[in-house]
């Protein structure tokens, strides 16, 4: 197969897709599982508040390892396809990671000795300042991690890629598990063991990386990727602004008890954030190396139809079955817990979604148009919890995060189409769409008002009729004939192997 899909048939194209949502989406999917791994350690080692207290920490890691970023890893892959010149893509490189470096060594002795005014807007927990400074401790690697990471995906670096993402998350499973039964660690000792993992592979990172990297001269490059980065710098962090807010309006309004529960629904959650996540890390080279092909639209909206059947599928499924996954993962002092998982997965079914149809934003180059629907978003979701939450408790907040999801998409995808246009298929979309949803909210209305029997019900029949509206509908009769002709050479190939 091709290193790149551009000359590829439309067969072909979706195979390179799939292959490598399940190489490099798979790994990175796999080390953003880490919190669902190792759900069943803590939830047992912790009580309900305590690990509602970590898990906003371990958020927080997120958040300012991309506030420390800050758009450069979107410009380094948007710019990297922009020349074909090693030297210029090394100079590209190394000023994009000095520029990361500075903004840390800059900042971080700032937000060190501010540690103790900064912690008093946080979680309530006794030791909130030293969790902080352990927090801020991990940014310098995770930075790093972050950076190479992202270039060995964008330059198809594949067991190198494997090493960094899956061997991450298998030295932090491993450290936790000593932290843990070795040495019955607290809150404070958990951290600790995630940054020993951060420093081992942040240097890690450096090395794999170390044949792209240079002196920086001029900053040429940085100047010229500036303007994009910046906007997208905003979003990014707006966007993973939102889970920490979340978590603090939740704590404010339903209590460090609530905290935890809303803690473990988006861990159940993140069974679907697999496949968007693996899907978000294929996409990004593929569609940027395919834009420029002629029938470049095709191909994207195929991708996009078989997303949204497959994710809504996978949504209600995945309600289907929560309260089971909690009770297993997480014990029945949990199970309330299940009422927010519809929300919340549809949410990030949504998210992705328009990850697809706001490729023309990107495309265009005007980065900064996206800041528009982040900043709905948040709003959104936060004015939603606040409204909410009061009535509707745990659940409330699930909504009001679906309802920033939800806007936040649609302004994007119509920004993305004002400012690059592309003949997308929106009407099969929106319907499934709406199925779906409306079959996730039966569902939890009948389980609140019927039984738990009728709600599962409700659900099983939403994932058949979504799934035979997609095939007869959706996909159109070519799309039919390319998803066969792929699922054909695939078995042909079995049956080679095996005779």
């Amino acid at each position: 197969m091709s290193k790149t899909p551009e000359h590829l048939s439309q067969e072909g194209r979706l195979a390179f897709l799939f292959k490598d949502s399940v190489l490099y989406g798979g790994a990175a999917a796999l080390s953003k599982a880490f919190a669902l791994i190792t759900l069943p350690l803590l939830v047992r080692h912790f009580t309900v508040a305590e690990y509602g207290v970590l898990d906003f920490f371990m958020v927080l890691i997120v958040f300012l390892t991309i506030l420390f970023v800050f758009g450069q890893d979107s410009a380094v892959a948007r710019y990297y396809y922009e020349y074909e010149d090693t030297r210029d893509r090394q100079q590209l490189i190394s000023q994009s990671l000095a520029f990361q470096m500075a903004g840390i060594v800059g900042f971080l002795p700032v937000l060190w000795f501010a540690a103790d005014w900064i912690t008093g807007f946080m979680v309530d927990a006794p030791d909130r300042t030293t969790l902080f400074r352990i927090v801020l401790l991990h940014l310098p690697f995770m930075v790093l991690i972050s950076f190479s990471q992202g270039l060995l995906k964008w330059t198809f670096e594949r067991t190198k890629f494997l090493i960094m993402s899956v061997g991450f998350t298998a030295g932090q499973a491993g450290l936790l598990l000593i932290a843990l039964y070795g040495y019955e660690v607290e809150v404070t000792g958990v951290l600790i063991a995630s940054l020993i993992n951060s420093v081992v592979f942040g240097i890690l990172g450096l090395v794999l990386i170390k044949k792209w990297l240079v002196r920086p001269q001029n900053f040429k490059f940085l100047r010229e990727m500036l303007p994009f980065a910046i906007p997208f710098g905003i979003i990014c962090v707006v966007g993973a602004l939102s889970p920490t807010l979340e978590r603090m309006l939740t704590d404010t309004l339903l209590g460090t008890e609530q905290l935890g529960l809303y803690a473990v629904a988006t861990k159940i959650a993140l069974l679907i954030g697999l496949i968007v996540s693996a899907f978000q890390t294929a996409w990004g080279p593929f569609s940027l190396s395919l834009y420029k092909q002629a029938d470049a639209a095709q191909t994207y909206n195929l991708v996009l139809k078989l997303f949204a059947i497959i994710t809504c599928v996978g949504a209600l499924t995945l309600t289907l079955i929560s309260d089971f996954l909690i009770t297993l993962l997480a014990t029945d002092k949990y199970a309330t817990a299940s009422v927010v998982v519809f929300p919340l997965v549809f949410g990030l079914v949504v998210q992705a979604t328009s990850w697809i149809t706001e490729i023309g934003i990107t495309l265009s180059k005007r980065s900064y148009l996206t800041i528009y629907s982040y900043t709905l978003m948040i709003i959104v979701t936060l004015s939603g919890i606040w409204l909410l939450a009061p009535i509707y408790g745990l659940l409330g907040v699930g909504l009001g995060v679906l309802a920033g999801h939800i806007v936040k998409a649609l302004l994007a995808s119509w920004l993305a189409q004002r400012s690059y246009k592309m003949p997308w298929q929106y009407g099969q979309i929106i319907s499934i769409f709406v199925i779906t949803m409306g079959v996730g909210l039966v569902a939890i209305y009948a389980e609140a008002v019927f039984s738990g029997m009728s709600s599962k019900l409700v659900l099983i029949s939403g994932v058949l009729v979504i799934s035979g509206t997609g095939w007869i509908f959706v996909l159109e009769t070519e799309d039919r004939t390319t998803l066969k002709n792929i699922l054909s050479g695939i078995l042909q190939k079995k049956l080679n192997a095996g005779g």
